[in-house]
């Protein structure tokens, strides 16, 4: 594929992308470059050489599907089948483009379009969908006709790719014609990027995913928002040696190879059999993971390894941070504005017929112990019908001033369900939601134990759930598999999740 480099007044952050220039793809056709505002390279002006291209198709090309990176012309809006990167600032996945030019009809009629497509694709002609295939898929044809008037048109392709090779052609046949591949010279590429009918640019072309993100066993998913130039997700759950999973996008996860525990157990851990609720947090220069492991006495306890980096390698300490002679599971760190830490986790008071509760405390800033003079703050207790004597798996966020904390409630099979309460200072009194927030569906049941996760501005929960039997129950023998639903804030302050249980419809990935 051939193109030329179109440069405009937003550019500065393509060109911030790529200080080296690498925006070329073909030794044969060098680019055509253009500086912005007509300014050459050396700063000075010299509007008689720019050189816009006059034939073509202009592609924005966005990196996880939203973040801009670049801006060029190219012959068509088609490439051939590749899997490495298309420009600077992208990977060979995980990204989109969109395509805009303008076209002449020179009589009234019909215009068909084919494409053939691995991922998705979309096709408008002035602004009505002609060829909509938005999924993920491998190689497909697929086809769509308009009529239209003689004159001008514009024409507007998006496309994505997911993982593996992509591919994309676009052909068309007017009237009764065969279909032909779109040439160069029929093409005119548009100069600005578009705009929707209230004269907003159009954000990059986002595919969507639907639920289960995570199908496998991934019970107590712990995810982690890592600082970086790009989107890092990190997630650890329930089970062995917390493998650490990676995404770009909390909705395609790969294994790193990495564990939080590369033997199965902690050092001073009895057994690794039950190794429960990880979780990966930052804490200045530093990662912690806060884990549950029986101590030495068989007993649930709580752990914490460090690292210095989300993947490792971590170092455990010589025993456990936690300790209770009726067992404490379900840690969550937590840093307030002003940099304090908080450890909050579960007493396992129904292990033993007793109330459950919450409790926290403040963590040292190192997050390896607590901080001297402090004592434990019991912050939540199993009081509502819905919660059958069990308050479990904080997770604690702070929004416009007031604190929140996402929990479960009630026995982790089908019966389990999550909540959330509120509270003016971290330290409560904690004012409980009355109904679950999130609760069972015919499709999944027992949704809870989850992280909130923001992205690109908006909150997600991330939580397990077990596929439902006929009967309502769960389907054990699957596991608990991982889903992501949106946190929407309501004008009362109260967080809802999703449509109040797993989302099983078509959602726009973060």
């Amino acid at each position: 594929m051939q193109y030329r480099i179109l440069f405009t007044t937003f550019m500065t952050l393509a060109v911030a992308c790529s200080a080296s220039g690498e925006f070329t793809e073909s030794a044969e056709d060098p680019p055509r470059q253009s500086q912005p505002d007509g300014a050459t390279a050396d700063g000075g002006s010299a509007a008689e050489d720019v050189q816009i291209p006059q034939t073509g198709v202009r592609a924005d090309y966005y990196d996880q599907f939203r973040d801009f990176r670049m801006s060029r012309i190219e012959s068509s809006p088609s490439f051939a089948t590749r899997s490495t990167s298309p420009g600077a600032g992208l990977d060979g996945t995980f990204y989109s483009i969109r395509f805009t030019a303008t076209f002449d009809m020179p009589l009234a009629g019909d215009l068909r379009l084919k494409s053939n497509s691995d991922d998705g694709i979309r096709v408008y002609v002035d602004d009505a969908v002609v060829i909509d295939a938005w999924t993920q898929h491998a190689p497909r044809d697929d086809e769509g006709k308009t009529t239209l008037s003689a004159g001008r048109h514009s024409l507007r392709v998006e496309y994505f790719q997911w993982t593996g090779d992509g591919t994309l052609t676009l052909s068309w046949a007017k009237g009764e014609e065969a279909f032909a591949p779109i040439p160069e010279a029929a093409l005119t590429p548009s100069q600005d990027m578009p705009k929707d009918d209230k004269g907003a640019v159009l954000g990059g072309p986002v595919p969507a995913f639907t639920n289960p993100v995570v199908p496998f066993d991934c019970p107590d998913p712990g995810i982690l928002n890592a600082p970086d130039a790009r989107p890092a997700f990190y997630m650890v759950c329930t089970g062995g040696s917390f493998p650490i999973r990676m995404s770009r996008n909390l909705v395609s996860w790969g294994d790193t190879g990495v564990s939080v525990l590369p033997s199965g157990k902690a050092s001073w851990s009895a057994n690794g059999f039950r190794d429960w609720a990880p979780e990966i947090h930052k804490a200045g220069d530093n990662f912690l993971a806060y884990f549950t492991a029986v101590n030495g006495s068989d007993r649930l306890s709580i752990g914490v390894a460090t690292a210095k980096s989300p993947l490792g390698p971590f170092t455990t300490t010589g025993g456990p941070l936690l300790e209770n002679p009726v067992g404490i599971i379900d840690s969550n760190f937590f840093e307030d504005d002003n940099g304090i830490r908080y450890l909050f986790a579960k007493l396992d008071g129904n292990s033993v017929g007793q109330a459950t509760t919450i409790t926290m405390r403040q963590i040292a800033p190192d997050g390896l112990s607590f901080e001297p003079g402090t004592g434990f703050v019991e912050v939540l207790r199993n009081s509502l019908g819905w919660e059958n004597g069990i308050v479990e798996a904080p997770w604690v966020v702070k929004r416009n001033g007031k604190y929140y904390m996402f929990y479960s409630g009630n026995n982790y099979n089908y019966r389990y369900r999550t909540g959330v309460a509120r509270a003016d200072k971290v330290t409560g009194p904690y004012e409980k939601k009355s109904d679950p927030i999130l609760v069972n569906n015919g499709a999944w049941v027992g949704p809870g134990h989850g992280s909130v996760v923001a992205a690109h501005g908006v909150d997600y929960f991330f939580f397990h759930a077990w596929p439902a039997l006929g009967n309502g129950t769960e389907d054990a023998s699957k596991g608990r598999f991982g889903h992501l639903a949106m946190i929407t804030w309501g004008a009362d302050g109260w967080p809802s999740i999703g449509t109040g249980s797993t989302p099983t419809f078509a959602m726009t990935v973060p």
